[in-house]
């Protein structure tokens, strides 16, 4: 093959890759954009169907507290919740991977939205067998979206009574200058160094085997990540086989 020869057929090669790299970006921009639109619609409708549930949760609470109704409305109540956050969390992805989760950033008291958070889990966590401690200074006021914050605490606390083994689960915070740090420990099964990176992109999980991994999407620690630094922040790991996780998120205080 001749010089010339060669160049053409190396420029053939290279406008192939082209169109094949483009036609994969418009795929993938087409795949989250259906995610967007299938999200939108999952979570929508759920949200009368909450407001319904809450008001038939206060008036049996009010009849009969401790009654049967009154208790199968409160996990109901708790079920709906969770498919919301779940349609919310595909819906972030989308956002996120196209460049527009745009948050807005407010005065948000760690200390409520912490309890808020710990409390719609509480069943889940006694399903699991773990109790949850809480150790977060009143005092704490972040500058942040709460939703994304409410995202970002729901995704570390479910992950560690998940991967907890039925352990104990602390959540924690304290002031360092300027920041926050909050801490999500659980005292599970850990996750070794060479996976520690990889459990921070999109479709991967804390357990590589996955016949013991629980159920999900794989992109609630990704999506922590891309909250926490779209908010000025960020989160660590820190974890050994066998001794549990900390998760530490780092997010800017107000004022």
């Amino acid at each position: 093959m001749s010089g010339a020869e060669r160049i053409l057929a190396e420029t053939a090669e290279a406008d192939a890759l082209r169109r094949e790299v483009g036609a994969l970006r418009r795929a993938l921009s087409e795949r989250d954009a259906f995610l967007a639109g299938v999200a939108h619609e999952l979570r929508n409708p759920m949200t009368p169907i909450l407001g319904q549930v809450e008001r038939l949760r206060a008036a049996a609470e009010r009849d009969a507290p401790e009654g049967r109704v009154a208790q199968g409305l409160a996990q109901l109540h708790w079920l709906v919740e969770r498919y919301i956050r779940r349609a919310t969390t595909l819906l972030d992805v989308s956002r996120a991977q196209a460049g527009q989760l745009a948050l807005l950033a407010t005065p948000v008291p760690l200390a409520e939205v912490v309890d808020e958070v710990v409390e719609s889990l509480r069943p889940m966590a006694a399903h699991a067998g773990s109790a949850i401690a809480v150790a977060v200074p009143d005092d704490l006021v972040l500058s942040c979206e709460r939703l994304a914050l409410d995202q970002i605490l729901d995704n570390l606390i479910t992950n560690a009574i998940k991967y907890g083994d039925g352990g104990a689960i602390a959540v924690a915070a304290a002031r360092d200058g300027a920041v926050a740090r909050i801490r999500v420990s659980d005292r599970g099964v850990g996750i070794p160094a060479a996976d520690q990176g990889r459990v921070f992109e999109r479709f991967e999980r804390a357990v590589a085997d996955p016949g013991t991994a629980p159920t999900g999407f794989g992109v609630g620690l990704w999506l922590v990540r891309r909250l926490a630094e779209a908010m000025g922040g960020s989160v660590a790991l820190e974890s050994r086989p066998g001794e549990g996780a900390t998760f530490t998120v780092t997010l800017p205080l107000h004022g």
